[in-house]
């Protein structure tokens, strides 16, 4: 728009009804939304420089389709956006991608959210779990210092689930067995000590061998492994060749035994148990994208834009805050 015809839109402005005002509201936000996924997603390629399918940097502008930016390779020949290969590529309403995002920051259910974005329930939970789908792969590796650990269990849940279940289906979740049975998922969660950095993997069982795989990529050569008095952390810290603290609450109490205890790691639990009572019982099959979720929302400190939300959910790498390395 020439200088000319803004003038003239923005005289008419003052005619406008007040329900054209809303609706011009309303288109301008969209318009916004829309233009600050598609520069996050440019930033996110820029990043990368190459080609999605065969990783060629030969690429070349070719042209746009609905506004966006397409590429071409001079490898492959195949033609991509910024946003291939990442859980958006082909999405429809990528106008309203930021307000879900918005939605998510906020840990909204899903019912909130359908009636916020003004689309269905089933579309929400389809993009929430696209937004997630990177996130639950974004774990920070080989952590160094005092380095917490601990099995907390979250009730094992067929949720949505109609048919080929192994167990009779249980009205509002129902009770849980005590222990690791079939009845509880057991998750390993590692805290770096003094830090945001979170580690979770979902275990199959409790076992030493289950330990010692979940514990592997979390643990740097130089960390210090700080455990409860559960056997099984003593096998696992010879296996791995770190050094190993550990405290018996029988015995020296629940604070530990000076720099031996499981504080940090035991307040991330906490608070990991309260955000997720807000869904009121997470499926066990996504319950790997839901501790992706918190470890996002937990090195932000709850703080997080929506924009960065987006930004996070467009990659595959852990990135620290306020970096993009």
């Amino acid at each position: 728009m020439d200088i000319t015809a803004y003038k003239v839109f923005v005289s008419q402005l003052e005619n406008l009804a007040d329900d054209q005002v809303v609706d011009v509201s309303e288109k301008l936000r969209l318009r916004h939304n829309s233009s600050t996924v598609q520069k996050l997603a440019a930033e996110r390629f820029s990043e990368a420089g190459c080609c999605p399918h065969c990783r060629s940097s030969r690429v070349a502008k070719h042209g746009l389709a609905r506004g966006s930016q397409r590429f071409r390779c001079g490898e492959c020949r195949k033609t991509f956006s910024a946003l291939t290969g990442t859980p958006f590529h082909r999405m429809r309403n990528k106008d309203k991608l930021l307000e879900n995002a918005a939605c998510m920051s906020d840990g909204l259910s899903l019912k909130k959210t359908a009636a916020r974005l003004g689309i269905t329930v089933t579309r929400a939970f389809t993009w929430r779990h696209k937004f997630l789908s990177f996130l639950n792969r974004q774990k920070p590796q080989a952590l160094t210092g005092m380095v917490e650990a601990d099995e907390t269990m979250f009730p094992q849940s067929f949720k949505g689930q109609r048919s080929d279940m192994p167990r009779m289906s249980k009205r509002h979740g129902g009770p849980c067995k005590d222990g690791t049975g079939l009845e509880k998922v057991a998750v390993m969660v590692v805290v770096q000590r003094g830090t945001r950095k979170a580690y979770d993997h979902v275990m199959a069982d409790g076992s030493t061998p289950s330990l010692t795989e979940a514990l592997r990529p979390a643990l740097g050569t130089d960390a210090v492994l700080v455990t409860d008095g559960n056997a099984g952390y003593l096998t696992v810290a010879a296996e791995l060749k770190v050094k190993h603290e550990r405290f018996v609450s029988s015995y020296h109490g629940k604070g530990g035994k000076g720099p031996a205890h499981v504080q940090s790691v035991n307040r991330y639990d906490s608070t990991l148990k309260t955000w997720m009572a807000r869904f009121r019982g997470v499926a066990s099959k996504y319950l790997a994208n839901y501790l992706g979720w918190r470890r996002l929302l937990d090195r932000f400190e709850d703080a997080l834009t929506p924009q960065q939300f987006m930004f996070h959910a467009m990659r595959v790498n852990y990135l620290t805050p306020g970096t993009n390395t």
